[in-house]
């Protein structure tokens, strides 16, 4: 799994410490992270972070766990990304940002945009996930999303709402706030997740528009993406630890490859490689 920005793991550790009274000292330092240094400049393999979400994110008892590690997530910690959706043309095209540079986000999934006649899906197709993690990391990423978009929104003066999103469980007890949230319907038992936007919406033209800030900003990512590389070292040990965190159904080299962002030739060609 490709590498990203380690300052959400360290809004979770906050969370998890200041809110929940967890110690996850022991936690971080079992997978060589010193709880008082962690570096917010910092970088960290994305299967890691998750073998260390799924030991620490069980032990809180709160069905909103996820929508409030969502929530915590700030404007600041998407750097460039959120700059170059502030300098977008349309809300289309901020979206399009997004998915092409989704690389740089918090995501356990992958995003799409499918337009329509008169409106635009915004797709997340989650990884698969350990059980006792899924709901969790579904919440906090659907809602950490939403909370980039509104902080944009927020900077520019505008309030642009979906019409209706898709989660792909059962209708918890606490349907009511993420309908709130949301300020739209919500549907469970979904096959994925789903932001459907009219495209009215998506062509506003946001006012922060500036192709030459907008350039500055693209080509700041796309050297992030490059840097951010997926490392091909010990591929199998760390595809090993991912597969150990599911019990009884486990994914295809397929949907683990997706989970690792690399072409699932390249990836099988890699674990061959390594015996």
């Amino acid at each position: 799994m490709s590498a990203r920005s380690i300052l959400a793991l360290i809004y979770t550790i906050d969370l998890l410490e200041k809110e929940k009274g967890i110690d996850c000292a022991s936690v971080l330092a079992k997978h060589g992270l010193d709880r008082n240094k962690l570096d917010p400049n910092s970088e960290i393999g994305r299967d890691r972070e998750l073998l260390i979400f799924t030991e620490l994110l069980p032990q809180v008892k709160d069905p909103l766990l996820g929508f409030k590690m969502g929530s915590s997530f700030g404007f600041a910690g998407y750097g460039q990304l959120a700059m170059l959706f502030m300098t977008s043309e349309t809300a289309f095209q901020g979206f399009q940002f997004g998915v092409k540079y989704q690389a740089l986000t918090y995501l356990y999934g992958e995003l799409a945009l499918v337009p329509g006649e008169t409106t635009t899906a915004l797709e997340l197709h989650p990884i698969p996930l350990p059980p006792e993690v899924n709901r969790i990391l579904i919440d906090r990423d659907m809602v950490g999303t939403f909370k980039l978009v509104n902080d944009v929104q927020t900077q520019l003066n505008m309030n642009l709402k979906p019409v209706e999103v898709w989660m792909p469980y059962p209708r918890p007890a606490e349907a009511q706030i993420f309908e709130d949230y949301f300020g739209c319907p919500v549907l469970y038992d979904q096959p994925y997740c789903k932001a459907v936007i009219s495209n009215e919406d998506m062509a506003i033209r946001l006012p922060g528009y500036n192709k030459m800030a907008q350039d500055m900003y693209r080509d700041q990512c796309n050297a992030m993406l490059a840097r951010r590389e997926t490392p091909s070292d010990h591929l199998g040990d760390r595809v090993y630890a991912y597969l150990n965190l599911f019990a009884r159904t486990f994914p295809s080299a397929e949907q683990v490859a997706q989970a690792f962002s690399i072409p699932e030739r390249s990836f099988r060609r890699q674990l061959s490689k390594e015996g």
